[in-house]
Parts: C-alpha cells; structure tokens; sequence
C-alpha cells in the first residue's frame, strides 16, 4: 500500500501554504518565509510537512509564520536552519504543534 501526498516545491521567498498543500518543499537561495493557512476548529489534525529542498537552510533559514495570533509550540514562529531540515505541523484545534524537526 502507498500512501500518497499533495507536494509542492516553492521557490518564492515568500509563499503561504494552502489547505491542499500536504508536504512543502523549499527550494530558494535566500532566507524564506512560509506562512500557514488560517484553520477552524473543524480542521483539527491538519498536517503539513516543511523540508529544505536544497540543503541551504543554515545560511538561508526557512521561517514558518502562523497565521494572526496562532502561535506554534507556543511562539510566534518555527524555523528549519539545518541542511535538508524539516519541520511536521498540526493544527490542534486552536493552535500549531511541531510533530518533528
């Protein structure tokens, strides 16, 4: 059985994530930022997963915004600053949990 997801590939420095995007891959040559769509309730267990496309991310980070006052872990923002990092994010309802990095 394969499991199948919605993958794009941006190469914008700034992007916002969509409700059909699934996996995200940045491939840019400067430090980017995404931003993540604004959910209800009703989209609980939403998840999206953000990689370094490029392995450039230590010099050109990969910021992950929420959108309004939704926080992620608490804070205003994740980053992926690793060579080929990631980053899963759910939403819970009301705010942003990181699954990995």
């Amino acid at each position: 059985m394969a499991i199948s997801y919605n993958t794009r590939i941006v190469t914008a420095v700034t992007s916002s994530i969509t409700n059909d995007d699934e996996v995200i891959f940045s491939n840019v040559t400067s430090p980017s930022t995404l931003t993540l769509p604004s959910l209800s309730s009703g989209n609980k267990g939403r998840t999206y997963i953000i990689k370094d496309y490029s392995g450039n991310s230590r010099t050109n980070p990969i910021t992950i915004l929420p959108p309004g006052s939704k926080l992620i872990d608490n804070e205003s923002f994740a980053i992926v600053n690793t060579p080929f990092g990631r980053v899963w994010i759910t939403f819970d309802g009301v705010n942003w949990k990181t699954l990995a990095i």
